[in-house]
């Protein structure tokens, strides 16, 4: 079996697309469907947003099933001015040493490709200043909210893991809203009415925002290809977010 995390369902929208027929799978709390591919159980997992919420689901996740390998996707954002939005991070500190080099020949012909170090924080970046500090201060590629708990629980679990994010602000762009605007961490759940407060109050940020909406959709896309490049067969063509592929290449 197969685990991949995301964050939200939004995130694994055109996954769950390609590997139809799924089917609820576990205890309602786990929020899990379960579908296959080569005749191997694939098992996609919502960890909600955040460190606190993603120990509790991951942790419970695998005490209930111990997975032959666990890939962690979604979203992140830039801080390596060399990545840009739609681009795709191989986490070299989240993935297990060992499966690094057949992930790398796996997705050789991946598109946006780029290998380097990941960030896990409780908080995301929303500033061009505080992206520039942390890329500074930490060497990372890209930071999440999640990371860095699913890998402390697969080695816990001695779970092998593969990280893949997508890009979906790069460094050179803030967050065009604050997250505690949109989205309530104690609750796990957007936040429309303040969302629609903050942007009547400050109009100069309804085009960028839209934007930023905008540019998930090609993000998604490139993660979910690479996913399904990983799984043991054959899968439904994701549609490139950029015409022509290119080989991996290192953001260092």
């Amino acid at each position: 079996m197969i685990v991949i995390t995301f964050a939200l369902p939004q995130e694994s929208r055109e996954l769950r697309r390609a590997l139809q027929p799924l089917h609820p799978f576990g205890p309602p709390s786990l929020d899990l469907q379960i579908g296959s591919a080569s005749g191997l159980p694939i098992v996609l997992a919502q960890t909600g947003v955040g460190p606190i919420a993603t120990t509790h689901a991951i942790s419970t996740l695998l005490a209930f099933q111990k997975p032959q390998l666990l890939i962690s996707t979604g979203f992140a954002g830039g801080l390596n001015p060399k990545l840009a939005s739609g681009d795709l991070l191989l986490a070299t500190n989240f993935t297990t040493p060992t499966l690094l080099e057949n992930t790398r020949t796996l997705l050789r012909h991946e598109p946006q490709l780029h290998f380097g170090s990941l960030l896990s924080q409780s908080l995301p970046a929303e500033s061009l200043a505080e992206k520039s500090a942390l890329a500074t201060t930490t060497g990372a590629s890209a930071v999440d909210m999640e990371t860095a708990s699913i890998y402390r629980a697969c080695l816990d679990a001695d779970v092998p893991m593969i990280s893949l994010r997508a890009i979906s602000d790069s460094a050179q762009v803030p967050l065009p809203v604050p997250f505690a605007k949109w989205f309530d961490l104690q609750t796990q759940r957007p936040k429309p009415l303040a969302l629609l407060q903050f942007l009547t109050l400050h109009p100069s940020k309804i085009s960028p925002f839209f934007h930023f909406i905008r540019g998930l959709s090609p993000a998604r896309q490139s993660f979910t290809r690479a996913v399904l490049r990983l799984l043991p067969a054959p899968t439904p063509h994701i549609r490139s977010a950029k015409s022509s592929p290119s080989s991996p290449s290192s953001p260092d």
